[in-house]
C-alpha cells in the first residue's frame, strides 16, 4: 500500500504544536550555560573552620563562598545549622557523623541548593584538628558543578542525538524492543514508523551544511509537534527519524502518518541563507504483525520508506510482503527477464497521445508513450516496469527502442511530429548519449520532425550534461522540450542555457484550471517567462473543456489530454505493420 499525502482529506491536517524533545523521550540536554552556573565552570572553592561549641562557621573568602553557595543573604552559612538547610537533599551520613566528632576526617559530594534556585554540586573535605576547648573542624568545600555537568552530558549523550535532543539509534532500538514485546504480550498492536527528509543533500549544496542542520533540527520539532505524549521519536541516520507508537491500528497509523507529512511540509523553515521546503517520507511497519524484534521492524521501513520515495516526495508506504527486500530482489530478477524478453520479441509500443493547437483540429502532433505487450497480449502501463528498468540499468535499451519505433513511425507518416521522452540515465551516460544521437543522425532527414522531451525535475539533478545533449540534438534538427515544468526549480539562467523550444506544463497545474485561481496565477506566470525566452508551450492533463477554453484564452499554444484524445496503440492513421517493422529504404532497392 503507497500512498500520496495530497491525495487524503485534508481535515487530516493538524496544528503544528511545538514541543520539546522532553515531550516525547522524558529526557532533556543538561544546560551548561545557565547564569547560575557560571562560578561552576571557574573550579573555586574556599574553606571554612567549624567550631563544635557553638556551631559557628567561619569562612576564609566569604566572596568565594557566596558565589559557590548562591545565596542572598550569607548569614545562612555561618552556622552549620543553616548551612545544613542548603542542602537540597538529606545530609550525607558521613558527613554528620564527622560533624558530631565521631570520626577524624570525612569527604563527601552533595548538591546545594541556593536561594537562585539552581544550586550546583560541590565537594567537601575535611578533618578535625586540636583538642580540648581549642578543637575545630577544617574543611574545604570546591565547587565540581563542571565535572557533573560533564558526566551528565555523556551520560545524556550515550541515549540522545546532539542535535536535535532526540533519542539516538541505539537507545530507540530498546526502547522498540521494549515496545514490541508489550503490544505482543498484551495483544495490543502499534507501529514503527520511518521519516527521511527529502532531498537534504540539495539544501546542503544551496544553502550550506549549517542551514541543512536548521532544517533536520526543525523537522525534529515538528515531528515531535504531531505525537501523543507515549510515542517515542529517535534520530536514527543522518537525514531519518525513527518513530514509534506504542498504541495504533492500521487507520490511525494512516492519520499519523499523513499528520506528520502535512507538519513538515505546511509552512517553510527559515535559515540564515534563504527560506527551505522541506518535506519527509515515510515507511510504515505494523507491530507486532510484520515484525517482532526491533532490527526487523528497522530493516523493513527501510524498505517501505524505499518504496515510498519511488513515487516521489512526501509520501508514505505501509510495509508488506511485497516490499520485502528479498522479494524486492526476486522482482527485479523477474522484471529484467521481461523487459529483455519483451525488446527482444517486440513487444516494445508505442501509444500516440494528440497534441493540438485548438478543440476539433485534426492532430498532426503526438507524444509517443511507452506500452509494453505482456505474453498474454495484456497491455502494461509503463509505471509498471519504467521503475525497475531505470533500477536496472535497462533504461537506455527502452529509450533507443523507443527512438527506432519514432523514427520508424515518421518514415511512413511524412505529415506527422513526434515527440520521444528520454531518461536522465541515457543522458548522463555518455556512451549511450552518443548511441541515441548516432540514431538521430541516422535519420536526420526525420530528425526536424522529432522533439526530444526531458524532465524538469530530471535537468536539475544533470544540468551540465543536459546543455551538451540538448546542444547535440539541436545541431540535427530536432527539437527539445522540458516536460512536466514548474515542478522543479529551473533557474533562469539554465533556461537560456538549454535552447529550449517547448515548455510542457506540469499537468498538475493544468487540472481544474478554470476553477482554480492559484492555479491561473501560475499558468500565467509560466506562459510570460515562457514568451519571454521564445518558447511554445504544451498544456497537460486536459480533461474538460472550461480548462481547455480558459487555457487558450491565456495564451497557451497546444494542448494535450484526455480531452483531444487518450493514447493509442494502433490509431486509424497508422499504417499496418508500422511502427514495428522499419521502413523499406528506397535507396536500396
Amino acid at each position: 500500500m503507497i500512498e500520496r499525502a495530497d491525495a487524503l482529506s485534508p481535515n487530516l491536517v493538524s496544528e503544528n504544536v511545538s514541543l520539546g524533545p522532553r515531550a516525547a523521550n522524558g529526557v532533556t540536554n543538561p544546560n551548561l550555560d545557565s547564569p547560575g552556573q557560571i562560578a561552576a565552570d571557574s573550579g573555586i572553592q574556599t574553606m571554612f573552620e567549624y567550631d563544635p561549641a557553638t556551631g559557628r562557621m567561619s569562612w576564609s573568602d566569604e566572596d568565594a563562598a557566596q558565589r559557590i553557595l548562591g545565596v542572598d543573604n550569607f548569614d545562612v552559612a555561618r552556622t552549620n545549622s543553616g548551612f545544613e538547610t542548603l542542602i537540597g537533599e538529606e545530609v550525607d551520613a558521613e558527613r554528620a557523623i564527622a560533624f558530631a566528632g565521631e570520626t577524624q576526617s570525612y569527604a563527601c559530594r552533595y548538591r546545594l541548593q541556593g536561594t537562585d534556585s539552581l544550586g550546583h554540586w560541590v565537594e567537601e573535605r575535611g578533618g578535625w584538628i586540636g583538642a580540648g576547648s581549642s578543637r575545630r573542624l577544617i574543611s574545604v568545600i570546591r565547587s565540581i558543578e563542571g565535572q557533573k555537568q560533564r558526566e551528565a552530558q555523556l551520560s545524556w549523550l550515550a541515549a540522545n542525538d546532539e542535535l536535535t535532543g532526540l533519542l539516538n539509534r541505539t537507545h530507540l532500538r530498546h526502547e522498540l524492543d521494549f515496545v514490541v514485546k508489550q503490544v505482543s504480550d498484551e495483544g495490543r498492536t502499534g507501529a514503527y514508523l520511518l521519516a527521511g527528509v527529502d532531498d537534504l543533500g540539495a539544501v546542503n549544496a544551496d544553502f550550506g551544511f549549517e542551514a541543512a542542520d536548521k532544517v533536520i533540527v526543525e523537522i525534529s520539532k515538528r515531528l515531535v509537534g504531531v505525537l501523543g505524549p507515549d510515542d517515542l521519536v529517535g534520530r536514527v541516520a543522518g537525514t531519518k527519524f525513527g518513530i514509534i507508537l506504542a498504541d495504533c491500528n492500521a487507520d490511525s497509523m494512516r492519520e499519523t502518518c499523513v499528520r506528520l507529512l502535512n507538519s513538515v511540509r505546511e509552512s517553510v523553515i527559515e535559515t540564515k541563507n534563504g527560506v527551505v521546503a522541506a518535506s519527509v517520507s515515510i515507511g510504515a511497519v505494523n507491530l507486532p504483525e510484520h515484525a517482532t524484534e526491533a532490527n526487523v521492524a528497522m530493516a523493513r521501513s527501510e524498505a517501505a520508506l524505499d518504496a515510498a520515495r519511488r513515487l516521489g516526495k512526501s509520501g508514505w508506504s505501509a510495509f508488506s510482503e511485497k516490499t520485502d527486500v528479498v522479494s524486492m530482489r526476486r522482482r527485479n530478477t523477474h522484471m529484467s527477464d521481461v523487459i529483455l524478453t519483451a525488446l527482444n520479441e517486440r513487444r516494445i509500443e508505442l501509444a500516440f497521445q494528440p497534441i493540438v493547437t485548438d478543440l476539433g483540429e485534426a492532430p498532426r502532433k503526438f507524444e509517443c508513450l511507452i506500452r509494453m505487450r505482456a505474453e498474454d497480449g495484456k497491455e502494461v502501463p509503463a509505471p509498471e516496469f519504467i521503475p525497475a528498468a531505470e533500477r536496472l540499468g535497462l533504461v537506455h535499451l527502452l529509450d533507443r527502442r523507443v527512438l527506432e519505433l519514432a523514427t520508424n513511425t515518421l518514415a511512413v507518416c511524412p505529415d506527422i511530429h513526434l515527440a520521444v521522452n528520454i531518461s536522465l540515465e541515457t543522458v548522463k551516460d555518455f556512451v549511450w548519449a552518443e548511441g541515441y544521437i548516432s540514431l538521430l543522425r541516422a535519420n536526420e532527414t526525420l530528425a526536424k520532425r522529432i522533439t526530444v522531451e526531458l524532465t524538469e525535475t530530471q535537468i536539475i539533478d544533470a544540468i551540465d550534461a543536459s546543455i551538451e545533449f540538448v546542444s547535440e540534438i539541436k545541431k540535427l534538427g530536432c527539437s527539445f522540450a522540458i516536460d512536466d515544468f514548474g515542478a522543479g526549480y529551473t533557474s533562469f539562467r539554465n533556461l537560456k542555457a538549454l535552447d529550449i523550444d517547448i515548455l510542457k506544463i506540469d499537468g498538475s497545474f493544468v487540472t481544474g484550471v478554470s476553477s482554480s485561481r492559484e492555479n491561473q496565477l501560475f499558468v500565467r506566470t509560466l506562459l510570460d517567462l515562457a514568451r519571454n525566452f521564445g518558447m511554445k508551450t504544451v498544456a497537460e492533463w486536459v480533461d474538460n473543456e472550461a480548462d481547455a477554453m480558459l487555457l487558450k484564452g491565456l495564451g497557451v499554444d497546444y494542448l494535450q489530454g484526455y480531452l483531444l484524445g487518450k493514447p493509442e496503440t494502433s490509431p486509424d492513421w497508422l499504417p499496418e505493420g508500422a511502427p514495428n517493422d522499419p521502413p523499406i529504404r528506397q535507396d536500396r532497392m
